[in-house]
């Protein structure tokens, strides 16, 4: 009998055994997140009274899964594995798979992997999902690949939770997009050379920002190494990518007033690659911006896209509808607002 069983006829049976699991995950959770953390500040943010804690912290602290001290509740190291070994239960606990099957119906996308949680509010399910889309990724990289990858805090998050492998032959790395006004360790200049160190492969910058007007991207495209790194890009056969709300993109790429009013009078709703799309999918805006171009969206054999939180759903599901020829690392949150649009 597998898990996904065993934890159904559980969960029928004895399902206080579930939740009294789902509780004390929240507690581990919480610790982990913002330790050290005092009784009182911890059954506050649980919603419950702190002698109800106190039994918890006692239980948590026999286990040897905490450490109590002055300061406050630390979490241990087997606190911390525990804590990792819980949440990949709940993939089955919460049935994800199934969400998975219907989020990959509705999107008529090539394969959607959910985490648990929501990634908004929980660091640990935030990490997770690098971690899941860095497994997705890393199962994919084959001898011979040219890999593009974005920009973005989800990015880094992904190349982060990468586990190096030295055995690929012949790999190179290229940012998919030139520079943003932000914080270094996002751009994907960065990301792309942090990931090409762990995969023992070749990488190029494009040492170019993607916000410059049409004649000033032309007198640099003529420039001999931009040239060759954005020749480099039309080859990339796999591309890992976010995409993100319309309005938080604009804001990200500084954008000028008629920006923001072009996303609210035709309520768009999503970014990718310096293009806005609406609900459906349509393109209704480009930004000067350089690197892939939708076109090459279109045709690149293997694409990762990597974006969670119910905020993200509507631009989830607009870039889809543009175009499905990709694979999905997303989280509970988003996955379920999806289902509700």
């Amino acid at each position: 009998m597998d898990i996904n069983k065993i934890l159904e006829i559980q969960n029928k049976i004895v399902p206080e055994t579930v939740d009294l699991l789902i509780k004390r995950y929240e507690i581990l959770k919480i610790i982990s997140s913002v330790q050290p953390i005092g009784r009182r500040n911890l059954s506050s943010k649980l919603g419950t009274t702190e002698r109800t804690m106190r039994t918890e912290i006692d239980k948590l602290k026999e286990m040897n899964l905490i450490d109590i001290q002055n300061s406050g509740v630390y979490l241990t190291e087997a606190g911390l594995s525990m804590l990792s070994q819980v949440h990949d239960t709940f993939y089955y606990i919460k049935n994800l798979s199934e969400i998975e099957l219907k989020l990959m119906e509705k999107l008529k996308l090539k394969r959607v992997a959910v985490v648990s949680g929501d990634s908004e509010k929980d660091n640990f399910t935030f990490n997770d999902l690098g971690r899941k889309a860095a497994e997705i990724v890393l199962d994919l990289i084959k001898n011979d690949t040219i890999i593009g990858i974005s920009g973005g805090t989800t990015m880094a998050c992904v190349v982060n939770q990468m586990k190096r492998k030295k055995s690929i032959k012949n790999l190179l790395v290229l940012p998919a997009r030139g520079g943003l006004s932000e914080e270094l360790e996002i751009q994907a200049n960065t990301l792309a050379a942090n990931l090409a160190e762990k995969l023992d492969a070749q990488y190029k910058l494009l040492h170019i920002p993607d916000n410059l007007d049409e004649k000033e991207l032309s007198v640099l495209k003529n420039n001999k190494l931009i040239n060759d790194v954005l020749d480099d890009i039309q080859k990339i056969n796999l591309l890992v990518f976010g995409l993100g709300n319309a309005m938080d993109m604009a804001i990200r790429r500084k954008s000028d007033k008629n920006v923001f009013n072009k996303i609210e009078s035709e309520q768009l709703t999503a970014e990718a690659f310096g293009y806005f799309f609406d609900r459906d999918g349509n393109v209704k805006m480009q930004i000067n911006s350089v690197g892939i171009t939708l076109e090459n969206f279109k045709v690149i054999k293997t694409a990762v896209g990597v974006a969670a939180g119910s905020s993200k759903a509507e631009a989830i599901y607009a870039i889809s509808k543009f175009n499905n020829n990709f694979i999905l690392v997303t989280d509970e949150a988003a996955a379920k607002r999806i289902l509700e649009l």
